[in-house]
């Protein structure tokens, strides 16, 4: 049987979006940055975690770059580490913690077919760059573009607009928090985590995710769960095959690890 779970606001929350209700006291750090403590699971649903790691084969799917993931290392303690992790939404998997370079190229080869590289993201935003809504714009090494926007001042009117821009040209956009992310076609977490499927010969898999970057994923897996609080639970094409948690916020992340124990027992 086979875990693939995207990471931030599935798994692990940050204060700002693990939600108002969660208890300090009940919360552990998995990650730290320059001694801040950034991410946290409930103490209950790590301990599930690491309890099911030797039963399932877990596999990490997240945007964050090989990098970053790898700074979740509260995740990664007590346990063996995930034999494949998929980062950048797809572009990169690792094995055995080592960029698989054959998967990468592939993906290299068909943004350049798709004129969907950063280069060319870049250009089409120069007309926006000077708006007060976006705060910062950020390249995930050579493979995408997401921005830091003041979700103040961003409204639904400028969403949909860059949302038609980049769709006609084969980019998937989603917002996540703060974060707004142009995301080409051919980078998806489904098609990375098929491959990997095939590679470990699983014949149950179970996929959870929060945003309209996981759904897809999730939709195809044998068994899917998406936090209530999450971008893809307000899609109505969601099968039965997918549950959405009653939680929301970092017991949302619990719940899940909750579910995925019962298809252990």
């Amino acid at each position: 049987m086979l875990f693939a779970s995207d990471l931030d606001r599935t798994l692990i929350y940050s204060r700002r979006s693990m939600g108002p209700d969660a208890d300090p006291e009940m919360l552990t750090a998995v990650e730290e940055i320059n001694g801040k403590l950034t991410a946290f699971m409930t103490t209950a649903g790590l301990a599930l975690h690491r309890q099911m790691s030797s039963k399932i084969s877990f596999v990490p799917v997240t945007t964050r770059t090989a990098e970053q993931y790898k700074r979740v290392t509260g995740l990664l303690d007590e346990v063996q580490e995930p034999e494949y992790a998929i980062v950048a939404n797809g572009a990169v998997i690792l094995k055995n913690g080592v960029p698989m370079a054959e998967w990468s190229a592939r993906i290299q080869k068909q943004l350049l077919e798709d004129r969907a590289t950063v280069k060319h993201v870049l250009k089409q935003l120069e007309v926006y760059t000077g708006k007060e809504f976006i705060l910062e714009v950020k390249q995930a090494e050579e493979w995408f573009i997401y921005m830091i926007i003041d979700e103040q001042k961003f409204s639904p009117a400028e969403l949909e607009h860059l949302a038609k821009i980049f769709f006609r040209q084969g980019f998937t956009f989603s917002q996540q928090g703060r974060k707004l992310y142009i995301m080409p076609n051919c980078i998806n977490k489904a098609t990375a985590l098929n491959f990997v499927i095939k590679q470990l010969q699983a014949e149950t898999v179970l996929a959870a995710g929060d945003s309209l970057l996981d759904l897809e994923m999730v939709k195809a897996a044998d068994h899917g769960f998406i936090p209530a609080h999450g971008e893809a639970a307000q899609d109505a094409e969601v099968p039965a095959s997918v549950r959405i948690t009653a939680a929301s916020g970092i017991q949302a992340g619990e719940e899940i690890l909750q579910n995925v124990r019962r298809f252990l027992l």
